[in-house]
């Protein structure tokens, strides 16, 4: 299994109880913090230590990102999709996913343009918001590619409360949070509603919060910003935060 290992020191706390490094700010450690809150996960969830870019954290996991959960045998585990899929397969009820390969099928399609073509791109606008001059041609570039990534998000979504049905999915658990950086990354390179032009997509983004899963995670993003919209901590924020 990918990542490296805790130190002996924190073996013995390690193999009672895992622990996810996640930051509120970060979407990618929120799509693996609601799937650990709506299967009622005892999961320890802390900051890194030492900070992100630290030493320590570094010995923890070398990649030096978020999120990353600390397995019961003292293995790191990297990557937040690595790390739900994980979850459910170790931890399988309530489901986070459908039961034939056609639904389960849908499900990754769905939670992949979630982080392909949505949240990476909006981390990455608000990013270029923030640098003066800035860089127009790659903004529009990140722009076309989330533009694509919602058009195909709209044809895609079930129609029912939740992205592939009646159920909160792993979809869920990468859209959510993808869909709330949508406005914020909108909002730092122009003035534009986007989400407005994709009906399906606005319903769902009410719907899917009534979970309490969805809105706790959300809050917590929410609590983590500033009124501008940029993370508290803008510096660590990049495409290595998955």
């Amino acid at each position: 299994m990918p990542g490296g290992r805790i130190s002996m020191s924190n073996i013995a706390e390690a193999s009672s109880r895992m622990t996810l490094y996640s930051e509120h700010f970060s979407p990618h450690s929120a799509s693996v913090r609601i799937a650990i809150h709506a299967k009622a996960l005892d999961i320890a969830i802390l900051a890194p230590p030492g900070g992100l870019k630290s030493a320590q954290y570094h010995k923890i996991n070398p990649l030096g990102t978020i999120p990353c959960l600390i397995l019961d045998n003292g293995t790191a585990l990297p990557e937040s999709l690595a790390i739900m899929e994980y979850l459910e397969e170790k931890f399988p009820a309530p489901p986070l996913m459908p039961v034939s390969p056609e639904a389960r099928a849908h499900v990754r399609m769905l939670t992949r343009i979630g982080e392909l073509q949505i949240m990476i791109q909006s981390a990455e606008l608000i990013a270029l918001g923030d640098m003066q001059p800035r860089d127009e041609a790659a903004a529009a570039h990140r722009l076309t590619r989330m533009v694509r990534g919602l058009a195909a998000l709209q044809n895609n979504l079930s129609g029912e409360d939740f992205a592939a049905g009646r159920h909160l999915t792993l979809a869920d658990c990468q859209l959510a949070p993808a869909l709330y950086g949508v406005p914020i990354a909108a909002g730092a390179i122009m003035d534009r509603d986007l989400i407005g032009a994709y009906p399906k997509i606005a319903r769902y983004i009410e719907s899917s919060r009534r979970h309490p899963a969805v809105e706790r995670v959300l809050n917590e993003m929410a609590a983590a910003l500033t009124p501008k919209g940029a993370p508290v901590r803008k510096k660590d924020m990049s495409d290595d935060m998955r």
